[in-house]
């Protein structure tokens, strides 16, 4: 399987991740911090991931120039990561030139299994980031490939050139790619929600997920459909509960179809498991009121959302889109939304024309 990836930092502050997914990324390898640091741009990163249903994992980048300071540097990396399951694995990365200059292959790969030993301790599983360079002259690659993860660095300037390297590896990084601001470009030839799943399953970390399976509608780019309330995006994250209900637009599948790329307006939401979703008739409805999709509305004071809960006090104090108009089933189901971003569904009778 070949699953398509960035990496990311501090240098990616602002990166666009909804046109990342248009572009077809699955997966993003945050870094997680350096030396003894969490990176600044970390928590941003996590949250947009999310908010786009992106799997991630982490890397660490090393200063350290002994076995006890990699111990030290996995220890810190714990604490900053602490709470979280990530998808992928968190990744060690050596490459500073002082590291290789002073110190031995034997020390060299004594660090990395260190830090990626103490990350498994943990409860997170690890691998190592490195070049052929590397993997060639500073480390004892008899002692890493086979045993750990590896993520090869090794640029060809094209996913569509394949590296001839070969370490067993689980991801490659291919080179610079252009998603509207230059981010690193990855290559990932594992399913690696399942192979982590079950890694923290047998270790009692969490319980491995039933992932929809068999027997599904086959949906296509277009398609129209709803979320089976309580399910949740691929990542495994909760979806916000005006999701269950609104009917969204498919704009993408992978995995043979089992997967969805959902959203509204043009502006993707996140990835459904095609078993969780539900068919939406696309005939169009005898909708009750005069709205259309771009009408500037706000809602009536004291109204409720579509399926009765309450809306926050400051929403009737803005002025919104309309983004959806309604459904084959409920002709007054409206979604309306500021910027793309979506606000809420509610009935068109409790809504007045800005």
């Amino acid at each position: 399987m070949l699953v398509k990836g960035i990496d990311v930092s501090y240098c990616q502050k602002g990166f666009d991740y909804a046109r990342a997914v248009k572009a077809g990324v699955r997966f993003a390898i945050i870094r997680a911090g350096f030396s003894e640091t969490a990176d600044s741009q970390l928590e941003n990163h996590i949250a947009q991931c999310e908010k786009y249903g992106i799997d991630y994992g982490f890397y660490w980048y090393s200063y350290a120039m002994s076995v006890e300071e990699a111990k030290r540097e996995a220890a810190v990396c714990l604490r900053t990561l602490a709470g979280r399951t990530p998808v992928y694995p968190v990744f060690y990365d050596m490459e500073e030139g002082e590291q290789a200059k002073k110190l031995s292959r034997a020390t060299l790969t004594d660090m990395a299994i260190a830090f990626c030993d103490a990350i498994n301790a943990g409860g997170l599983p690890c691998g190592i980031y490195a070049n052929p360079s590397w993997l060639e002259n500073y480390y004892d690659k008899s002692r890493l490939v086979g045993k750990y993860d590896i993520w090869l660095a090794h640029w060809t300037e094209s996913p569509d050139r394949p590296s001839r390297c070969d370490y067993g590896q689980t991801m490659w990084q291919w080179g610079i790619d252009d998603i509207g601001m230059e981010v690193d470009g990855d290559i990932c030839f594992v399913d690696y929600p399942s192979r982590t799943s079950e890694w923290y399953a047998k270790r009692g970390i969490i319980k491995s997920p039933a992932v929809p399976q068999t027997d599904t509608p086959a949906y296509k780019k277009g398609d129209t459909v709803m979320l089976k309330k309580g399910a949740k995006f691929t990542n495994n994250v909760t979806p916000y509960s005006w999701v269950y209900g609104t009917a969204f637009t498919v704009y993408g599948t992978a995995n043979a179809g089992k997967e969805l790329m959902i959203g509204l307006g043009g502006e993707i939401t996140g990835w459904i498991y095609a078993a969780d979703a539900i068919a939406v008739k696309t005939t169009t409805p005898a909708v009750e009121s005069k709205l259309s999709a771009g009408d500037k509305v706000r809602v009536k004071s004291g109204a409720n959302a579509y399926h009765g809960e309450k809306l926050a006090p400051f929403v009737y104090d803005n002025t919104y889109t309309v983004m959806q108009v309604g459904t084959a089933k409920n002709p007054d189901y409206v979604v309306i939304g500021i910027n793309g971003q979506v606000t809420a569904a509610v009935k068109s009778e409790d809504l007045i024309i800005a």
